[in-house]
């Protein structure tokens, strides 16, 4: 559950209150909300929400304000790159795309990726593009008087939903892909407001300061285990997992189709991988009312992709039906 309050409302309740319980009571929330949010605002505005139990030395909350500060500030990725490389000989990777997230709202798939991820313990934790969705920021009009969430708001549930999976994901390294709706965001800021470039606020880094970003991320390059992974499809159509592991000659894994599906191809180099991620998003939410409700082949879930001596096995899919995520025949 989001708090459904403003960053200045909820540093009030807490300055006045100083009790995580007392404050999940005030707000109807459970504890880890209570404690989420709090290490969100510390994060992002560099303050510090002491609790009744923190030493009344003023001195000390200087010097550990300035020490969180400077910790954001060396972690905080201030470029986009073109690319990632990294090298995964025996591990996992487990990979979520189009999350859209939306204020108020947990998916089922959402809440399966955070408990997988304490339980598989993967390397490596990917969002393969489009966790914010931007709605009040579309290139696509307003349908009649729907209800679109203010753009903070969003952001916000983003920082949630993100800082849950960075409490999930321990020493695992964070990776996002740029997807065509995160990049409304910046795109937006840069053509309306172009002076405020490189300014705090002007890109998702600075919202997500623990997540590394690129076009694309490669595993294992230039050896039989590369695997790809990147928002677009390298060729769209019903068969798009079938065609973009085709055609770049490597596994290839991506999202924005929200289907959710395998597609194993073989040939003289052996056995590649086709993988559409779906979507971590309920496919009938509020986000995607642009359907007009009519029916889609779109699949709520995510992606596990384990390694073996530098090469990828099967790859796994976590699926939500029926109301229930389940994987390897269990419910999550």
């Amino acid at each position: 559950m989001t708090l459904k309050v403003t960053d200045e409302e909820f540093v009030e309740i807490w300055n006045r209150l100083r009790e995580p319980r007392k404050i999940a009571l005030h707000f109807d929330l459970d504890i880890r909300s209570v404690h989420s949010r709090r290490k969100s605002i510390e994060t992002r505005l560099g303050i510090i929400l002491p609790s009744k139990n923190t030493k009344k030395n003023t001195s000390n909350i200087k010097n550990i304000q300035r020490s969180m500060s400077e910790q954001a500030s060396e972690k905080r990725a201030r470029v986009y790159q073109k690319e990632i490389n990294e090298t995964l000989v025996d591990g996992i990777i487990m990979v979520a795309s189009d999350a859209h997230y939306w204020p108020g709202i947990v998916s089922i798939a959402h809440q399966a990726f955070c408990k997988l991820i304490k339980e598989l313990k993967p390397q490596i934790v990917v969002l393969n593009g489009d966790i914010l969705d931007g709605a009040r920021i579309s290139r696509h009009a307003r349908i009649m008087w729907e209800p679109q969430p203010k753009l903070k708001d969003e952001l916000h549930a983003v920082q949630d939903r993100c800082a849950e999976i960075e409490r999930a994901a321990g020493s695992a390294q964070l990776i996002r892909s740029i997807g065509n709706h995160d990049a409304r965001f910046e795109t937006m800021m840069s053509s309306s407001v172009p002076e405020i470039e490189e300014l705090p606020g002007s890109t998702l880094f600075d919202y997500l300061p623990n997540w590394r970003a690129s076009w694309v991320i490669h595993i294992n390059p230039i050896t039989d285990g590369w695997l790809s992974i990147r928002h677009r499809p390298v060729s769209g159509g019903i068969h798009a997992s079938y065609n973009s592991t085709l055609r770049a000659g490597v596994s290839y894994v991506h999202g924005h189709l929200h289907k959710l599906q395998v597609t194993p191809w073989s040939d003289y180099r052996g056995r590649r991988y086709g993988v559409d991620t779906g979507t971590l998003a309920e496919p009938c939410g509020p986000q995607f009312n642009y359907t007009e409700a009519g029916p889609v082949n779109w699949t709520s879930g995510f992606a596990v992709l384990t390694f073996v001596s530098g090469k990828l096995l099967q790859p796994e899919l976590c699926v939500v039906e029926h109301g229930k995520a389940w994987f390897r025949g269990k419910e999550v």
